[in-house]
């Protein structure tokens, strides 16, 4: 009679399994694998596909903060919020400049509070005069409408602000996608 160590088992479930060294090559594309999994998570947690940024840049008497879309698709709202706070009253009227390449972006386009007066000047851009309201250290700003199907990869361009003469300029860009 035989016992279990003097047997010879040839239909083992175990025959298949490779050895660590021949397994060298799948172990690697795992570890790449998750380790693009890992990055990919890490630049979303620190909001490098965020949709939306925000542009803060302090002017002379005032703080002008911008909430501009980074990514949008034609046909999409598109909204441009420029909230200005100053220690002081604000003026009675405050100029917003943008240039007449980003505003390409906007189809349907209108501006909130409705401007006192739209100029443009010979160097391409648009000038927007509104009215805070009077006595108030704080006013915000909206531009909206609805993303252009003109296609170019980005739309970039300078949004100026003007407060009691004193201006300051804020670089933005917005990206398309199909």
């Amino acid at each position: 009679m035989l016992n279990i160590f003097q047997a010879e088992i040839n239909d083992s479930t175990l025959d298949d399994i490779k050895s660590a060294h021949s397994n060298r090559k799948r172990r690697r594309l795992r570890r790449a694998a998750f380790l693009a999994v890992a990055a990919i998570v890490v630049a979303a947690l620190l909001g490098l596909f965020a949709q939306e940024k925000t542009v803060v840049k302090d002017g002379d008497s005032f703080t002008a903060e911008v909430q501009l879309p980074t990514v949008i698709r034609a046909g999409n709202e598109i909204e441009l919020r420029i909230e200005i706070t100053a220690a002081e009253p604000l003026p009675e009227t405050i100029t917003l400049e943008l240039n007449e390449d980003y505003l390409m972006l906007f189809e349907d386009f209108s501006a909130f509070p409705e401007p006192e007066s739209v100029a443009s000047s010979a160097g391409g851009t648009i000038q927007f005069e509104v009215a805070p309201v009077p006595g108030s250290r704080q006013m915000v700003a909206t531009l909206t409408g609805r993303a252009s199907d003109q296609w170019s990869p980005s739309s970039g361009g300078v949004l100026g602000i003007e407060v009691n003469g004193n201006t300051t300029e804020l670089e933005i860009r917005t990206w398309r996608i199909p």
